[in-house]
Order: structure tokens, then C-alpha cells, then sequence
């Protein structure tokens, strides 16, 4: 973590800024089968791997205790001592967010142990507000190297940011640069599926942009493509009235191909762990006609990954996160667009 720590002024019993901890709202206390020893110990264990150098306090000689003391804790968190040691042991069962947030950055948590906090407490695991769009380098590794099945990388607000030759075959275009939500509603979509995988799409397609848009109130991507799509889509307007909120899910789909005609496909979609990002990956089941059509689409992806210059030379298609071609034969990386 970045966050500089500085000892607050003495707060009242059990506050941060004057914020009294206690009894939260309805719904936010420490939920049924989060043991209150397990908050206790987690908060123990993590006050005693502390070091006062590690935490930006003076070196202390002679220190026979591990860790930093809960005095210097509770001054970083800027929470009362008393506070501080009936949380650890488990007399104290529901703090408030911003007690929880200001433990979280004393105790020099990384997003895993914070989450696992905020958890521990029954809180809203906090998120930034504005989602990340960067393709980390071992992202790019893995389109590069699933280069027989098509994916594609999409960020929060459906714009696609990554994607392998095959998808770009597989899709009937480059779909880098697009933004699979304005596509759908707007109009070409990028894939052609049959109407009722078409509604479950677009359902999908305005819950994930729902869920993001809370996410990251402050994301200018997202805000922008549901502000266009309310404008312009009928369809996707009356979808964000009933405000659904949820996952795109993965799923079967059965569309038209221009090239290999009609192919089943599972459509599986993963989060990249500490992104914001989505891998979307289609494949075939092994030994059906669909495996064979896409074995058609591998070839089509061969044949075109390169095409000669006027001069003979052989060029790539592929371009890197700044729009510059690679000179590889992998897959692209668009800059981030809405």
C-alpha cells in the first residue's frame, strides 16, 4: 500500500473523525458464520507482523513485544486504545466502514486482506471509482497463448481491449477498438445469435453495465456508453428501467458464421483477478461438427494473419497497446476506449 500513515488527534471512544462506531445500519453487521474470534485473531496476527519502521513510525529500542503496540495502532487508525482491544478480543462485533477503512490502511493490509476484513465485518467490500482498464503483461500472455480457441478481453463498460486472430475470424471482424454493448444495441452486432440468446444477451449486457456503473460511480467509459445507449436504444432504455443487476453468465450459444455457417458454441466468461477486466473464450465440444467448424475457422485465422505488401513483404495485422503494429503474429491490444 501508498496510503502515508500520520497519528490522528485523539478521537472520541471507538471513532475515526468524530464517526462513533457501534451498531451499523440494518444489514451491515457481521453476518451468520463469520466467527468473532476469526476478526480478533485476523486483527492480532496482522498488528504483530507490523514493524514500526514498515508502519513510518521512529525505531523503538528495546521492544520485547512483536509488532507494533495497539497504542500505536489505534493512534495510526485514529481510534481509542480501549476500542482497539475489544475489537481484538471479540468484545466489539461490528465497526463502522470508516472504522474498518482506517484499520485497513494502519495495519498496511493489501486489497486481499482488506477485502477479507471488510468481510469479516459484513461491510461493502470497497472498490475504486473508476474501473481499470490496463492489460497487465501476464493478461497478454494468456491471448497469446490460447491462440486455438477465440477470446477476447473486455473492460468495464464492454469495450473491447484484447483479442486473439482467431476471435477476429470467429466474430466476422477485428472486434479490438468496439464496444460489444453499443454494437448490440446500436447496431452491427458482433455476433449474430438467434432472438431468444439475443434478449438473455442484452439482459446480461445491462445488469453487468448496472453493477459496473455502481461499481465506479466516476468512470467516464461507462457513464458514457449508458448514457448513449438510454438515448439511442429503446430496447437497452426499457432494459435499464428495470434496473437488473448481475453477471454475464456463461452460456451456450448457437449463431450464424458467414464463412462456416451455423455453430454451437459455450461461451465462457472469466474475471482477471485484480482488474476490472473479463476474458470472454468460446469453444466447441470435441468430435462435433461445431469442433469441426471451428478447426474451418483455425485455417481462415492462418490464412489471414498475414497479407503481402505491394512489395512482396509479409505484413502483420496486429497492433500494440499504443496502435503501433508489432510486427508479431499475436493478438491485439486496443488503447482503452469507451
Amino acid at each position: 500500500m501508498t496510503t502515508t500513515l500520520r497519528p490522528r488527534p485523539a478521537p472520541h471512544n471507538g471513532s475515526v473523525g468524530g464517526t462513533t462506531a457501534g451498531p451499523t445500519l440494518a444489514g451491515t453487521a457481521r453476518p451468520v458464520g463469520a466467527p468473532r474470534d476469526d476478526l480478533a485473531a485476523c486483527l492480532r496476527a496482522w498488528r504483530e507482523r507490523l514493524s514500526p519502521e514498515s508502519a513510518g513510525l521512529p525505531a523503538a529500542p528495546l521492544r520485547r513485544a512483536r509488532g507494533l503496540r495497539r497504542e500505536e495502532v489505534a493512534s495510526l487508525a485514529g481510534i481509542s486504545v480501549n476500542y482497539l482491544v475489544r475489537l481484538e478480543q471479540g468484545r466489539a462485533q461490528a465497526p463502522s466502514a470508516s472504522v474498518v477503512a482506517a484499520l485497513a490502511a494502519a495495519l498496511r493490509l493489501d486489497p486481499d486482506e482488506s477485502e477479507h476484513l471488510h468481510r469479516l465485518t459484513g461491510l461493502a467490500v470497497p472498490t475504486p471509482r473508476v474501473a481499470g482498464r490496463e492489460v497487465t503483461p501476464s493478461l497478454r500472455r494468456l491471448v497469446d497463448r490460447f491462440a486455438d480457441v477465440p477470446l477476447i478481453v473486455v473492460d468495464a463498460a464492454w469495450g473491447v481491449v484484447a483479442g486473439n486472430p482467431l476471435a477476429a475470424v470467429f466474430l466476422g471482424t477485428d472486434p479490438v477498438g468496439e464496444n460489444a454493448a453499443r454494437r448490440q444495441f446500436l447496431g452491427p452486432p458482433l455476433v449474430r445469435r438467434a432472438a431468444v440468446e439475443d434478449a438473455a444477451f442484452e439482459r446480461d449486457v445491462v445488469g453487468e453495465l448496472h453493477r459496473q456503473a455502481v461499481r465506479h460511480p466516476d468512470d467516464a467509459g461507462v457513464r458514457a456508453v449508458v448514457a448513449e445507449l438510454r438515448e439511442h436504444s429503446p430496447r437497452f432504455a426499457a432494459l435499464w428501467a428495470e434496473r437488473p443487476v448481475g453477471l454475464h453468465a456463461s452460456s451456450r450459444k448457437t449463431f450464424d458464421h458467414p464463412a462456416v455457417g451455423t455453430v454451437t458454441v459455450d461461451c465462457d466468461v472469466l474475471e482477471a483477478r485484480g482488474t476490472d477486466l473479463r476474458v470472454v473464450v468460446w469453444t466447441a465440444a470435441p468430435g462435433t461438427a461445431d469442433a469441426a467448424a471451428m478447426d474451418r475457422m483455425r485455417e481462415l485465422a492462418a490464412a489471414s494473419s498475414a497479407w503481402t505488401a505491394a512489395d512482396g513483404t509479409a505484413q502483420d495485422l496486429s497492433r500494440g497497446q499504443d496502435g503501433s503494429t508489432t510486427g508479431t503474429s499475436k493478438g491485439r491490444v486496443a488503447t482503452p476506449v469507451p
